[in-house]
């Protein structure tokens, strides 16, 4: 049986062929928040990239991490959606059709172009596909067509009731029933196209060009009809028997080279370049619903489909397919070999096998359980050109035809060679070790246990000193020394969290470019050994947590919480949205540059080579889309031209998205002026800030899809903080500064005058009261000098009297004159008239004698009495008589009054006691 005719038996039968398919991405109707149905798809290249969908409800807009939907004036069921070279969103459903376009205020409006239509059945029928042209755009009904040149629309009435016309090879085709196909003209005529008339009794679907200047015209019931160079014959492959089966009802030519069919009964159908079925996508390998109403091809080349009941994309340029186990028959998937040409995969269930797929991509057979494998099998390793099944049960040799056990020991976990022995294998159980080796026809024998050691080893590996590595799959890290014949264990050490390793449970061996890397708590580390002294070093710098699993010829790949990234030798990394079995992640290199990665519901498929040939991808640079206060108000839209704020608009929330579709993107953001910090990646499309100060701001924001985007925008100071208000601030200052300065002198000036004329008062009191009492003074001064005078009058009639008495009675008595004599030099010497003169000379002269004698201590009274004399300003001549001695002795006193003062010679003595 030809390969064709087996393919065509298995498109009849209907059923999966187990066939790796792209990844497909689903939208279900409660994440886009429409209807179930998707009539029409389209991507605004014009505008940032988003995806348009003609949906029952209206029309959807998906930017690629939000859903928006708009609704026609009616809210009428949207049939068709297409995009115009300026931005515009044209839609057509029952008795209306215009277009969406972003207005000059970022708002994205309705314009109705059927409102001045004057047409008599448009009230009646729906526009259930749109053409756009180079320079029109066609609204198309079953019975019209609504010609739009940018400036009116024009009705262009068909031969007969019509399809979907097409835009072939710059020609507009359209089939009209019961004629065939026509051309439309540049006038709006309808020319005839020869060869076609067969064509009159069909529904035609679609018309797509063949890629050798024909047209493959698709039917509803009679699959593709080719047309070439003016004949027309049905196409001549075996696909064309299942789509008259499954009810053709769209299809695209891709880019680059290949078809997209899609059908009413069985979903849609990848054709390559040459017409071989690369694809077949329906529900049982990933697809919704397995009715397809519309299909798209965005601009990174993934094909959108639109069903009756759901949205999915495929990544069709990804080189990496999956298996998906829709039945639960097969399980999850741990291991896979290739060998003798068939693809073996050991799951919970068993081993599977299937033959490989062929060059175009199509695999012919199901998987089929090996019996005797049921139960949990650990791995599948080719040893010699023999494929050994590490299991549950023990260990298998399985053979084309027959399955011999070689080992009874359970829990075959994982077999290595021993280094330089390809004979010998080693192997980590469930109890310790079990060595394998090869009789003389090189055949795999029963395998033996290793004495001396009996835990159990979930990964082994050697390293270049001869040691044998193993974790438990629980907890520690052993490092074991075994002897020459591997027949038993010398020694043995455990490694613990007290050796450096981070944590002591579920610990990984991978061997990478020849070094054996520890999986501890996902950070991968390097054993190093210098003598008896081991180290666990980091293995790399970066701080995410990843676990490090080996690939072929210098590959390697992490696993992290953002999927799977490999690592190339040529410093290369491609990241793959996969998530592996946790805790026994796997990445098997096949034959043939081929990568099988295990998943919990089938397995994903890379073709190594075709990533080394894939251009790097365009970096998608995400956009700010919107920009609202606290209370919702909208500020800014992408289409805006700037943005400033006024001091209450100081709470926004932005709004961002990549138009990057294959998977959610992720999202990190700063706002410098804020903060200089960028955050996290995160899912969540939109970032709010609360209370910000006035300033400058730069919001930007950066995707995982690549590229950055960034906002400036100014929040102004309140009324009473802006430039106007410190201007204001500013002159009133001032203005108060010049007032209270005013004010100030003013009030100076008072006072001063006030106190001037105080002054002149105290002044005037002062001198009043100095002149009363100088006055009083001199009065009190004359009535002492007059009482001195007095007293002394007195004391000298008093002696004069006496001294009369002594006369007359010396008459008689010789000695009596003496008596006289001494009587006077007694009152001429005495200290009653000092004393009165120097308390008169103390209230003149302000204490003289008391402060001359606290600076010359060693004065005597007759020293004080001469600097007395001195300071009246007295001569020698009149001081003498005052001191009763002579002119000579006052000339010694005062040399001797000198000294005392310790007066140069040269300085004057009076002018001196003067001054003091």
């Amino acid at each position: 049986m030809s390969n064709s005719l087996f393919l065509f038996l298995l498109l009849l039968t209907g059923h999966a062929v187990g066939q790796e398919v792209p990844r497909i991405r689903n939208f279900s109707p409660v994440e886009y928040g429409g209807q179930n149905q998707n009539w029409a798809l389209a991507q605004n290249t014009a505008t940032g990239g988003w995806l348009y969908v003609g949906n029952n409800g209206g029309l959807l807009e998906f930017d690629g991490t939000r859903w928006q939907s708009f609704f026609l004036p009616e809210k009428q069921t949207l049939r068709a959606v297409a995009t115009g070279l300026h931005g515009e969103v044209f839609c057509g459903g029952f008795a209306e059709f215009g277009f969406w376009k972003t207005d000059a205020n970022g708002r994205f409006t309705y314009t109705s172009l059927s409102r001045g239509v004057d047409a008599d059945k448009l009230g009646k029928e729906e526009i259930w596909h749109i053409l756009v042209g180079p320079d029109f755009v066609l609204f198309q009904s079953f019975s019209c067509i609504y010609k739009f040149d940018y400036q009116k629309v024009t009705v262009l009435r068909p031969p007969n009731s019509i399809m979907f016309a097409r835009l072939v090879d710059g020609q507009v085709l359209l089939p009209v029933i019961g004629r065939g196909l026509y051309e439309l003209m540049p006038d709006g005529t309808f020319r005839f196209l020869s060869g076609t008339e067969m064509l009159a009794g069909e529904i035609v679907q679609f018309l797509v060009p063949n890629g050798r200047g024909g047209i493959w015209i698709g039917t509803t019931s009679h699959g593709i009809f080719e047309w070439q160079k003016g004949n027309c014959q049905p196409w001549r492959n075996p696909l064309n028997t299942a789509f008259q089966q499954y009810q053709l009802n769209r299809a695209i030519a891709l880019r680059n080279g290949g078809w997209a069919i899609g059908t009413i009964l069985n979903g849609a159908y990848i054709l390559d370049e040459m017409g071989r079925l690369r694809y077949h996508l329906n529900r049982e390998n990933g697809l919704q619903n397995n009715t397809v109403l519309a299909l798209t091809e965005d601009r990174e080349g993934n094909l959108w489909l639109g069903l009756d009941r759901g949205i999915d994309l495929v990544a069709l340029r990804s080189p990496l397919t999956i298996f998906t186990d829709q039945s639960g028959k097969i399980g999850t998937v741990y291991t896979a070999a290739q060998w003798n040409g068939r693809l073996y995969i050991g799951t919970n269930q068993g081993v599977f096998v299937r033959s490989l797929c062929t060059g175009d991509g199509l695999c012919t057979r199901h998987f089929q359980l090996i019996e005797g494998t049921q139960g949990q099998v650990w791995q599948l390793q080719v040893f010699d050109n023999q494929l050994i099944c590490g299991h549950n049960s023990g260990t298998f040799l399985i053979g084309s035809t027959v399955v011999r056990k070689l080992s009874e020991v359970t829990g075959g976990w994982h077999t290595i060679p021993v280094p330089g022995r390809n004979d010998v294998l080693v192997q980590g159980t469930y109890t310790g070790l079990v060595v394998f080796r090869q009789d003389a026809l090189g055949r795999w024998q029963t395998g033996q246990r290793v004495a001396g050691f009996s835990e159990p080893l979930k990964k082994i590996a050697f390293d270049s000193l001869g040691y044998l590595w193993g974790t438990h799959p629980s907890k520690g890290l052993f490092r074991l020394r075994l002897h020459d014949d591997w027949s038993q264990v010398q020694e043995f050490r455990v490694f613990t969290r007290a050796d450096g390793l981070p944590t002591d449970f579920k610990l990984d061996l991978a061997v990478i470019h020849g070094s054996i890397i520890v999986n501890a708590d996902f950070v991968p580390l390097h054993i190093v050994t210098t003598g008896n002294q081991v180290r666990f070093l980091p293995a790399t710098a970066e701080r995410i947590r990843q676990k490090w699993l080996p690939g072929a010829e210098g590959d390697y790949f992490a696993v992290d919480s953002s999927g799977l990234r490999l690592f190339t030798p040529d410093a290369r990394q491609y990241a793959f949205l996969l998530s592996l079995v946790p805790g026994f992640e796997n990445a098997v290199a096949l034959p043939s540059d081929h990568y099988l990665f295990c998943l919990e519901n089938g397995f994903a498929w890379l073709n190594r080579r075709a990533l080394a040939q894939t251009s790097p991808p365009t970096a998608i640079v995400p956009v700010i889309r919107t920009v609202e206060t606290g209370n919702g108000e909208l500020v800014w839209t992408d289409h805006s031209p700037g943005l400033s704020l006024s001091w209450r608009q100081n709470s926004l929330k932005f709004k961002f998205a990549s138009p990057f579709f294959a998977h959610a993107p992720q999202f990190s953001w700063q706002l410098a002026g804020f903060s200089s910090q960028w955050s996290v990646w995160q899912s969540n499309p939109e970032k709010e800030f609360v209370n910000l100060p006035s300033g400058h701001y730069v919001f930007r924001v950066r995707a995982d899809t690549g590229g950055e985007a960034q906002l400036a925008f100014d929040i102004a100071p309140p009324w009473y903080r802006s430039r106007w208000a410190w201007a204001l601030y500013f002159l009133l200052g001032i203005g108060l500064a010049w007032s209270i300065e005013f004010f100030n002198r003013r009030r100076l000036r008072q006072q001063l005058q006030r106190l001037e004329a105080e002054k002149a008062r105290e002044l005037a009191r002062q001198r009043t009261e100095a002149e009363k009492e100088k006055l009083m003074l001199e009065v009190e001064n004359k009535n002492r000098e007059l009482s001195n005078a007095a007293f002394h009058l007195i004391r000298k009639n008093e002696v004069l009297q006496s001294i009369k008495d002594d006369l007359l009675a010396a008459r008689n008595e010789p000695q009596a004159l003496q008596k006289i004599v001494r009587r006077i030099d007694a009152h001429l010497e005495g200290n009653h008239d000092w004393e009165i003169f120097e308390e008169s000379f103390n209230q003149v002269h302000d204490d003289f004698f008391k402060r001359l004698m606290t600076r010359f201590t060693d004065l005597t009274p007759g020293d004080m009495r001469l600097a007395a004399y001195l300071k009246m300003n007295l001569a020698s001549k009149e001081i003498a008589p005052l001191l009763n001695i002579s002119i000579r002795g006052v000339e010694n006193k005062r040399y001797r009054l000198r000294k005392k003062l310790g007066l140069p010679e040269d300085a004057n003595l009076t002018e001196f006691i003067m001054a003091f």
